[in-house]
């Protein structure tokens, strides 16, 4: 049995990989035989090309020509090797999951295009009708375009099973693509981390590790904060976070997800920051390596959602940083919203009050339930899809459907 992962697994921002090695091992213990592979939508092969970022350049190109450039650039590497090497990867497939991840996400039409290449070549090749979309994030809005192309996705795939990763991406889809859908709701996958990585985890004893994911202001994508010099201020955040966290007699650990603007900005705090304040960790290359670095803490700060999800699978306490709904929805979800900062640019000592708070409240119950939703939601996905004899009888009552 060939099932194939469609995302971002090789991004350099490592929380895609945590969330398709967690589905790819829900998978595997319900179907022990099957043959678990990824096909990354931006034609990466593996983690190996992830130190250069084209970030900086895509922000020269003015923003009124950038979505045809995109289409352009994608569609010349669809004709000289994607079309080529993803019909190669998914022939033979039984299932098709496109899984995890904000992947109906419309910036300058760059994963809407991404989308319904793949979908073209899943109709060649007879899979329409073969293929689950599995916690999804969906964004907000859509350009008229971006609506266009993932409306067409949609009848390329003809889907037998969609869930997204919480209840307001669930409405984001079927708003978009305006028509009758049944969408369930699942916990990220991510959740799952501890299991999934459980012979990778740092053996951690009480040290009052307290670590700092860094978030470039490229990654965070606060264009309307350009005007009130959000670069430069989110900068001074974190690096009086860091002096005063140590003053405090935390042990600061500084790390990011990986990607390479945030390992910039972190590299640059910790030369600005007085030696042995902090200790700068070396970028992770792999997400087995992000999981670590997280299990080492015992509290983290963090805008990043993956860095949030993995410290709540492994039972260190977090507080969230606002730049995305996406985030502000995990913490309502896991029953946290005290715990999440609304502000922009928030206040270091108000930051580590709050920190106190967390580390004072015990364990959270709705990881046990949030954990076996998820685990019946890719139990239906696989019975739907034909991949399981039988349906639990615990998936009709425990799963959560948008209507």
């Amino acid at each position: 049995m060939k099932i194939v992962i469609c995302a971002v697994p090789y991004s350099p921002n490592l929380g895609d990989g945590v969330i398709y090695e967690n589905i790819r091992q829900l998978l595997l213990e319900r179907v022990p035989g099957a043959q678990v592979s990824a096909l990354d939508i931006a034609g990466r092969d593996d983690f190996s090309a992830t130190s250069v970022s084209r970030k900086p350049l895509m922000h020269k190109v003015p923003k009124l020509v950038l979505p045809a450039a995109v289409c352009v650039y994608f569609g010349l590497k669809y004709v000289s090797g994607w079309r080529r090497k993803w019909m190669a990867r998914l022939a033979g497939a039984d299932l098709v999951i496109i899984g995890g991840g904000q992947l109906m996400l419309d910036v300058h039409l760059n994963f809407p295009v991404k989308l319904f290449l793949l979908s073209c070549i899943l109709k060649t090749l007879g899979k329409s009708g073969k293929v689950a979309v599995f916690g999804v994030g969906v964004s907000p809005s859509m350009s008229a375009a971006g609506t266009w192309l993932l409306r067409r996705t949609w009848r390329n795939l003809a889907p037998v099973y969609v869930s997204t990763r919480d209840r307001e991406s669930a409405e984001n889809l079927q708003r978009i693509l305006a028509s009758p859908l049944d969408v369930g709701v699942t916990p990220d996958p991510g959740i799952y981390s501890q299991r999934t990585f459980a012979a990778s985890l740092a053996q951690r004893s009480p040290g009052n590790i307290l670590g700092i994911c860094i978030s470039s202001p490229l990654e965070l994508n606060q264009s309307d904060m350009e005007t009130q010099d959000y670069g430069r201020r989110i900068g001074a955040y974190f690096r009086e976070l860091a002096r005063q966290a140590s003053a405090a007699g935390y042990r600061v650990h500084l790390f990011t997800n990986g990607a390479p603007e945030d390992e910039a900005l972190k590299n640059k705090l910790a030369a600005d920051l007085a030696p042995g304040q902090v200790l700068n960790l070396p970028r992770p290359a792999l997400p087995s390596q992000l999981v670590v670095n997280i299990s080492r803490c015992d509290s983290i700060i963090a805008h990043r959602l993956h860095a949030n999800i993995v410290a709540y699978a492994l039972d260190i306490p977090s507080i969230g940083l606002s730049w995305d709904s996406k985030v502000k929805s995990f913490f309502s979800l896991t029953g946290r919203d005290d715990f999440f900062i609304r502000e922009s640019i928030p206040d270091a000592a108000g930051t580590l009050k709050l920190l106190r708070q967390a580390l004072q409240t015990g364990a959270n119950k709705e990881k046990d339930r949030l954990t076996q939703q998820l685990a019946v939601e890719i139990s239906a996905l696989l019975n739907v899809s034909g991949m399981l004899p039988t349906l639990l009888s615990l998936e009709s009552a425990a799963s959560t459907t948008v209507t």
